[in-house]
């Protein structure tokens, strides 16, 4: 069986100190020092839909992303927050997270974390009670490839275009990224819609998403985030989007499925770079009568 696991912790800066760009960074190496076994062999697994969301550094429930070239920095004494989400089937050990606890050195300052919460799914049990509305909000700048929807027979022939990334959230790049992720990290007996399951089962709903889904409010705009510094000292940087869609699914049919991938998404996000903590999501059911209320205001 495969479980999903969310940990908390609060992160208490024991001096200034100045952060990475991507804050999730600290977490990170808090994991290289004291985790050890499973979860250090996936945070630094290279499997092309890693089964981990490293959170970036949360300050008054606002992620410290880099967006320009000065540098990010907190005081000694800031408490703030982050968490780490893995999916596998022995993952479900609350000690391998609590050993994460503890006074560490980092190179970027030293912190204290203290663990507050663990959440702990089984995969074949995840859902998320969606109806006909649901809101989807891009927490940390999110990043679609552009090729994520080329049919599988053409899949080679993509290598040949340039990467570039999609800057609005087409459903079926999102649903159909979702499904991958879902049967990559699934027992054959858990994937959707079989144990046989393949890239075209991904592409189709990603289709269906096209169609199914509607936008009714949305507040998207396009960001770019510093990634760091490549081996010449160059700002590395990443285009993405933030903010949040309402849909409306037009298929009822779709929506068990949805809600499992949706389900999934809350803890461990969606696209590219999600380990260091891009692509955090949060998906929620918005009820009929929330959504005509909306669409009666001025």
């Amino acid at each position: 069986m495969t479980y999903v696991v969310r940990a908390s912790y609060l992160v208490r800066a024991l001096g200034d100190s100045v952060l990475p760009p991507l804050t999730s960074k600290v977490l990170k190496f808090v994991v290289g020092v004291r985790g050890g076994g499973v979860l250090a062999e996936l945070v630094n697994s290279r499997r092309p839909f890693k089964p981990v969301m490293i959170s970036q550094l949360f300050v008054d429930g606002r992620p410290l992303v880099s967006v320009s070239r000065r540098p990010l920095a907190v005081p000694g004494g800031a408490v703030l927050s982050a968490s780490i989400a893995v999916a596998g089937g022995d993952v479900a050990d609350p000690a391998v997270f609590e050993s994460l606890a503890g006074v560490v050195k980092t190179r970027y300052g030293v912190f204290e974390l203290s663990i507050t919460d663990i959440e702990v799914a089984s995969l074949k049990h995840l859902s998320l009670d969606v109806a006909k509305y649901f809101k989807l909000s891009f927490i940390t700048p999110t990043i679609l490839t552009a090729k994520h929807m080329v049919p599988p027979p053409l899949k080679h022939r993509s290598g040949t275009l340039p990467e570039r990334h999609r800057l609005i959230p087409q459903p079926s790049f999102i649903f159909s990224y979702l499904l991958k992720l879902w049967n990559a990290i699934a027992a054959p007996e858990e994937r959707i819609p079989g144990p046989a399951a393949s890239d075209w089962e991904a592409y189709k709903l990603g289709r269906l998403a096209d169609v199914t889904l509607v936008e009714v409010d949305y507040s998207i705009r396009p960001v770019t985030v510093v990634i760091g510094r490549d081996s010449k000292g160059r700002l590395r940087t990443a285009r993405g989007f933030t903010g949040w869609v309402i849909y409306e699914s037009l298929s009822r049919k779709l929506l068990p499925i949805y809600g499992k991938l949706l389900a999934l998404a809350n803890y461990l996000g969606v696209g590219r770079s999600r380990g260091v903590g891009l692509g955090m999501v949060r998906a929620l059911p918005v009820s009929p009568k929330e959504q005509q209320g909306r669409q009666h205001q001025p």
